[in-house]
């Protein structure tokens, strides 16, 4: 499922993992040069104002460690671009000084690396359009640009390793990480494989199978339908599937979001449930009983990119445990599969069938790119973990839910 790669020059010796039919190439759309400040490290400062004479740049001032090797950002225009943007959608800085003046960030992206007990895994973010419409040639064939992007990253993201010694296959249940990366892991790959078919229903009968899976790996005497509420299971799916809408598909992600979930606001939900609950999207209600009559049997515009989007975030860890704020594997893998299912919600909620198929593809990729930059920045509060962790972990809440977005 990966192509191993020895590193001599990365630290203690790790191994770089990398993820097979997993392509990228910058498609040149500009995308990643809208609306977002650029981090600046202090050697981007110097060396910027030097070339270009820009000053736009503001102190950046953050808490956050993930952010301590930056020290300003890059201010964007009136136009929410980057002021090197040119109007053929192409960097300045790049064009007239070659790829090494641009800032540390714009270099790095869109790879990312997971450092883990095994070695360091690679991939993409689908923040990038190349990422989502799988671009380019294979990471596999990308060895030496993948090195040292590595070695970049350890100097932008200096924060200290995570523990992935204490990862937890449910609430108060260890899981140990051989057992995990050898066993349990490659299965998860191999139901998402890329490769695979999708269509006709082949994407929602994955994520039944991964999640029955973990589900059959839970030692015996673990209640994974216990309920902190008296509400009615079907109002429970509701409150927590309207929560996650919110925060995952905010009306405007380039504005001032929350990081966290309003744990407080949903534990009075459930202590307190109401008889309807009302979701929406961007101002619009989404009835879920008109919903049901849609099926989204052969949509392989959204299943496609769904399915290579989860396997990349399995494969990078990036779902629980210290890769998506101390979930168990479980609750991490409900959580993930949940939210790919709201993006099916939605994708039925705009009727998307009756589109073309190009726009069917562009409408998927928005879904997909706005629900990996808001996972990217999520930073759940421990109220809201464990809220996750007693609502996700249920087995008949998770088949309510994929069987609703079918």
């Amino acid at each position: 499922m990966t192509q191993l790669v020895k590193c001599t020059n990365m630290n203690s010796d790790a191994q770089l993992h990398i993820p097979n039919h997993i392509n990228f190439a910058c498609t040149g759309c500009g995308h990643c040069c809208f609306s977002w400040p650029v981090p600046l490290t202090e050697e981007d400062v110097r060396r910027i104002g030097g070339l270009a004479g820009s000053d736009s740049f503001r102190r950046l001032s953050s808490t956050d460690a993930k952010l301590s090797a930056y020290t300003h950002t890059l201010e964007k225009n009136a136009q929410g671009e980057c002021q090197f943007l040119t109007r053929e959608k192409r960097c300045r800085l790049h064009e007239q000084y070659g790829r090494d003046a641009k800032p540390a960030m714009c270099k790095l992206f869109p790879y990312t690396f997971t450092p883990t007990p095994s070695g360091v895994y690679a991939s993409i973010s689908f923040a990038s359009t190349g990422a989502l419409f799988n671009s380019g040639s294979p990471l596999s064939e990308q060895r030496s640009l993948l090195e040292e992007q590595w070695q970049l990253f350890q100097k932008l993201m200096p924060a200290e390793p995570a523990n992935w010694h204490e990862l937890q296959i449910v609430d108060g249940t260890p899981l140990a990480w051989r057992h995990y990366v050898e066993e349990l892991e490659p299965r998860l790959l191999e139901i998402f494989d890329p490769r695979r078919t999708t269509g006709s229903d082949s994407f929602m009968r994955a994520c039944q199978s991964a999640s029955r899976f973990i589900i059959a790996q839970v030692p015996s005497g673990f209640d994974p339908e216990r309920q902190l509420t008296e509400a009615r299971p079907k109002i429970v799916d509701q409150i927590l599937l309207a929560a996650l809408l919110r925060f995952l598909y905010p009306g405007d992600i380039f504005s001032s979001l929350p990081d966290d979930m309003p744990a407080r606001e949903i534990g009075t939900l459930l202590v307190m449930p109401p008889n309807k609950v009302a979701l929406s999207y961007y101002g619009q209600e989404i009835s879920l009983s008109a919903l049901l009559d849609q099926r989204l049997n052969d949509s392989p515009a959204l299943d496609e990119l769904l399915k290579r989007y989860v396997y990349c975030r399995i494969f990078s860890k990036l779902y629980f445990g210290p890769g998506y704020n101390g979930l168990s594997l479980l609750a991490g893998l409900h959580h993930l599969l949940t939210a790919v299912a709201i993006a099916r919600l939605i994708f039925k909620h705009q009727n998307c069938l009756k589109l073309s198929v190009s726009d069917q593809t562009t409408v998927a990729a928005e879904l997909i790119r706005t629900l990996e930059r808001r996972l990217t920045v999520a930073r759940l509060s421990r109220q809201s973990a464990a809220m996750l962790e007693v609502l996700l972990t249920s087995p008949t809440r998770m088949e309510r839910v994929l069987s609703m977005v079918a």
